[in-house]
């Protein structure tokens, strides 16, 4: 399984978002040296990498940052969607209105990873379920992340507040549960 290097670059400048300045480089220096070669000396965007690049990167997170809790993670993953829907990329989630935007998260999903199936299953007009397939190499780390960007953008859409939880994961697969207060 493969990600893309504008996925890597976005996580690495989130870091320092959610973390302060210099904390990318404190999670790319505590990465095994194998894993560093990947990143230097840049990371290309349109290029493909294996999903062990990211895997460690959200691995030392939690370590190096959340003291082994996956709160860092979600953290990492909240200020990652602030990242990527901020300026004119803000009006496009905000006219959309919640199926839509589920629906942009699997059509999205395709873009930045080599495989992979979101679907997303509405309870009502504040509740959904989300299963995340056929994917291989993610980790806990990775899957609260991604819960806490999905969470995010619940909330940049419109919620006034959101919760997505991770009911069951696996390396290749998720259930999310998500609920918000529109």
């Amino acid at each position: 399984m493969q990600v893309k290097g504008v996925t890597i670059r976005g996580l690495l400048s989130a870091i320092d978002v959610a973390f302060g300045p210099g904390a990318s480089m404190r999670i790319v220096a505590a990465l095994a040296p194998d894993i560093r070669t990947m990143l230097e000396p840049v990371v290309l965007a349109s290029s493909m990498y294996s999903i062990e690049v990211p895997c460690a990167i959200h691995e030392a997170v939690r370590v190096q940052l959340g003291g082994g809790s996956v709160s860092a993670n979600r953290k990492l993953g909240a200020a990652a969607a602030r990242e990527d829907f901020r300026g004119v990329y803000r009006i496009f989630i905000r006219i959309a209105d919640y199926p839509r935007l589920l629906q942009g998260i699997e059509r999205a999903w395709r873009q930045y990873n080599s495989r992979g199936e979101v679907s997303w299953t509405l309870r009502g007009d504040s509740e959904a379920e989300c299963v995340i397939s056929d994917v291989n190499g993610y980790s806990e780390a990775m899957w609260h992340s991604i819960a806490g960007r999905f969470e995010t953008m619940l909330v940049l859409s419109g919620a006034k507040r959101a919760s997505v939880a991770v009911s069951e994961w696996s390396d290749n697969r998720v259930a999310l549960r998500a609920r918000w207060a529109p």
